[in-house]
C-alpha cells in the first residue's frame, strides 16, 4: 500500500509541475522521488494522465504518425513470423531428405538380404508415410505463409487508403 501511495504521489506531482521523477532502490524497496534518492537513481519519464473532454488527445499529424507506427509494427511482426515459418519449412524439407536418405540406405541393405523383398516392401510403405507426413507439414506452413501475406497486403492497403483520405481532407 505504501508503494502505491508513493508511486501515485510521485506521478501526480510531476504531472502538475513538469518536474523530474527519479526511481531507485532503498533498503531493497523501489522508491520514487523528485530528487535523486541514491547512487542508483534513474530518471524516469512520467506520462501525463488522459485529459477529460471530448476532443482528441493528439492532432491529426500525430495521429497519422501513431497509425503509421502501428502499421509498421504489424507488418514487421508478420514479416518475422513469415521468416520463422520459412525456416521451419526449410527444416522440414531437410528432415524429409534425411529420412529418405536413410530409407535408401536401408533399401540397399534389403537388396543384399534373402528376406529383402518383404523388408523392401515395408520400407517403401514407411518412406511413403514419411513423405506424406513431411509434405503435409510443408503444405500447412505454406498455407500459413499465404494467410500472413494476405494479412500484410490488407494492412498495407488499409494504411494506403487512410493516407489518401488524410491527404484529401
Amino acid at each position: 500500500m505504501l508503494k502505491r501511495t508513493l508511486l501515485l504521489t510521485a506521478l501526480a506531482i510531476p504531472a502538475a509541475s513538469n518536474a523530474a521523477v527519479y526511481q531507485c532502490k532503498v533498503n531493497g524497496q523501489t522508491v520514487f522521488s523528485d530528487q535523486p534518492c541514491g547512487d542508483n537513481a534513474k530518471e524516469i519519464e512520467v506520462k501525463a494522465p488522459a485529459r477529460s473532454g471530448t476532443g482528441p488527445m493528439v492532432n491529426s499529424g500525430a495521429q497519422q504518425f501513431l497509425e503509421g507506427r502501428k502499421t509498421k509494427s504489424q507488418i514487421e511482426r508478420i514479416d518475422r513470423r513469415i521468416s520463422k515459418l520459412q525456416d521451419r519449412k526449410k527444416d522440414a524439407r531437410q528432415s524429409m531428405d534425411r529420412a529418405l536418405d536413410r530409407y535408401q540406405i536401408k533399401k540397399s541393405y534389403a537388396n543384399n538380404n534373402l528376406a529383402g523383398a518383404t523388408w523392401e516392401g515395408s520400407l517403401a510403405q514407411e518412406a511413403n508415410v514419411l513423405r506424406e507426413r513431411y509434405q503435409s507439414e510443408i503444405e500447412s506452413i505454406d498455407r500459413e505463409i499465404d494467410r500472413l501475406r494476405e494479412d500484410k497486403r490488407r494492412i498495407q492497403e488499409q494504411a494506403r487508403k487512410s493516407a489518401q483520405r488524410e491527404t484529401a481532407s
